[in-house]
């Protein structure tokens, strides 16, 4: 995007930075604005837990927790009545949006493991009016990696036979790997079976 000669150099630098989707928030208001992005797993009766995602492309949450099927939340400053969803990155399939108030609930199908995927969101419109809004998140899936560092090693296998026979707490919802409800030898065995695998850099 090009700017204004007259605009200070500094201000230019900094507006460069920015994502389109936060340009245009600043530019027209009546834009929907993401407030926060979460991967949302139900973990049986446990119940659900939230993962909140990096809003930095270039740093991305890795998501430790099985698939092929994950839900991602965006959360935005006002109602969204209608979006359009689609995958830019990586290997999956987007669902149809729904709606719940500022949320917008994105199933995902078909996931592969080890890989970074980014769900974008375009032709936001929100219950005031505004249209034409976007959002976006990146995020890394890497079965096993609970300490969330790119790469699952034996750090990985402690941490979570650590929290076998626990009760499953957003303390220590990531160690459910299965996201069955329960800590069990399972969620040890896939953290086993993906030692050493890593995501690259982002």
């Amino acid at each position: 995007m090009e700017f204004p000669q007259t605009l200070h150099s500094g201000v230019v630098s900094s507006l460069r930075r920015l994502s389109f989707c936060t340009l245009l928030a600043m530019l027209l208001p009546a834009f929907a604005t993401a407030q926060s992005v979460m991967s949302r797993r139900v973990h049986g009766v446990a119940g659900t837990f939230d993962l909140p995602l990096s809003l930095t492309a270039t740093n991305p949450t890795t998501e430790p927790r099985t698939g092929p099927n994950q839900t991602i939340v965006f959360t935005f400053d006002k109602a969204i009545s209608s979006a359009a969803a689609n995958i830019s990155e990586g290997t999956a399939t987007a669902g149809t949006p729904t709606f719940s108030g500022n949320d917008v609930v994105v199933g995902l199908t078909g996931v592969s493991n080890q890989q970074y995927v980014t769900i974008a969101l375009a032709n936001v419109a929100s219950s005031d009016g505004g249209t034409g809004g976007c959002s976006s998140a990146r995020l890394g899936f890497l079965a096993g990696d609970v300490n969330q560092n790119r790469v699952v090693t034996l750090a990985d296998l402690g941490l979570v036979n650590a929290q076998l026979a626990q009760f499953v707490t957003v303390a220590n919802f990531l160690k459910d790997v299965n996201a069955s409800g329960t800590l069990t030898l399972t969620d040890k065995g896939i953290t086993n079976a993906n030692l050493t695998r890593a995501l690259p850099a982002p």
